[in-house]
């Protein structure tokens, strides 16, 4: 029973797509598009320290939409700062001890753009599968990250497609059972379910 219900949890937290959480690596040099995305209203972004140095992660007044947008001075390898917005628009923001050398834009939108909808819709066949599963997009992505997990949530797998609209992904070397895939882009995720036979 314990396992049902930790089955069902695991699944109902993967298959959650419309909030995705996206991660930048925060460190001195970090700027220009390794610090900036592209995401959706309720989205989150970490942002990592990266080296053992302070930092802020602060929004540049007159720029940002998002109110209270602001880490205060912070340092450690491993820090985390994390920002959930929820306000349409450009978010421009700076470390505001290294300003020249540290700084990005987080653009918010309200709708969804052609790579969440090529996510949103895949296919996947055939399903139970024993021993290639294939992953098919409406239309060809740029770069697709495809990671495939148990339900204890532990990731498997983890690779990258470039432009390709059919992917296909060797489970052979998995054990009978049930997984989850989860593809993914730059701007969004989505997570389904599949049975390996």
């Amino acid at each position: 029973m314990k396992t049902q219900l930790l089955i069902i949890l695991l699944f109902s937290l993967f298959s959650v797509s419309a909030q995705t959480t996206y991660q930048i690596y925060w460190s001195i040099g970090v700027n220009g598009a390794a610090a900036s995305k592209t995401i959706s209203v309720g989205d989150t972004v970490e942002w990592i320290w990266d080296d053992d140095f302070n930092h802020t992660v602060t929004g540049i007044a007159g720029s940002s939409v998002e109110p209270n947008f602001d880490s205060g001075n912070q340092s450690g390898l491993g820090y985390v700062y994390s920002k959930t917005f929820t306000v349409e628009g450009v978010n421009d923001y700076e470390c505001s001890i290294h300003p020249l050398s540290m700084y990005g834009t987080i653009t918010v939108q309200n709708s969804l753009g052609i790579d969440e909808n090529a996510i949103a819709q895949f296919e996947m066949f055939p399903n139970p599968s024993n021993a290639i599963l294939n992953l098919k997009l409406p239309q060809k992505l740029s770069t697709v990250d495809v990671h495939v997990y148990d339900l204890l949530g532990k990731e498997l797998l983890n690779r990258s497609y470039e432009n390709s609209n059919l992917i296909k992904v060797n489970i052979s070397d998995l054990s009978r059972g049930i997984y989850l895939v989860k593809l993914s882009s730059d701007t969004s995720a989505k997570t389904k379910q599949f049975v390996k036979i």
